[in-house]
């Protein structure tokens, strides 16, 4: 309880102050802390939760599909195939690992992703996938799964 009242006080720019009314700048850091590290976490499962909706919702329907649809597991999402870095793919991956509750293992994180993003499993979302931007999405899916083959290889 005490920790979440400095928790409050910190946020609101506040100081925390010893029981001398200084400045006790050791309690004020772990406090910072602890608040980018809650951030963080709420940062990780936001993307994470959102990453997983899109997928569920894209499977769930039956419209058609365009570049900006697919769930790219990025941070930030990309407008086109040149925005996908598969540094940045595998690191949304492995931050995931860090979700507080997560019991996956970087392994077995990886050989799911592969399943979900193996281009013949993505056979049925390609084939929704409007004309004009078929190539994209179908190279976009490629990068995904080349970046995670990779990187599964390299952790094995």
């Amino acid at each position: 309880l005490a920790l979440e009242s400095e928790i409050e006080y910190v946020r609101m720019g506040l100081s925390i102050r010893d029981r001398f009314g200084r400045v006790d700048k050791a309690r004020m850091e772990r406090v910072r802390a602890e608040i980018l590290l809650r951030d963080t976490s709420a940062k990780l499962v936001k993307q994470w939760e959102t990453y997983e909706t899109r997928w569920r919702n894209l499977l769930a329907s039956s419209t058609p599909v365009t570049f900006v649809d697919i769930p790219w597991p990025l941070s930030n999402l990309p407008s086109s195939v040149d925005d996908l870095c598969p540094e940045a793919i595998i690191q949304f991956f492995l931050n995931s690992l860090q979700l507080p509750g997560n019991t996956s293992t970087e392994p077995d994180r990886l050989r799911s992703a592969l399943l979900r993003w193996h281009p013949d499993k993505m056979a049925a979302v390609l084939s929704r996938t409007v004309d004009v931007e078929l190539d994209s999405v179908r190279e976009g899916v490629n990068i995904v799964f080349r970046a995670l083959h990779a990187r599964l290889n390299l952790v094995r």
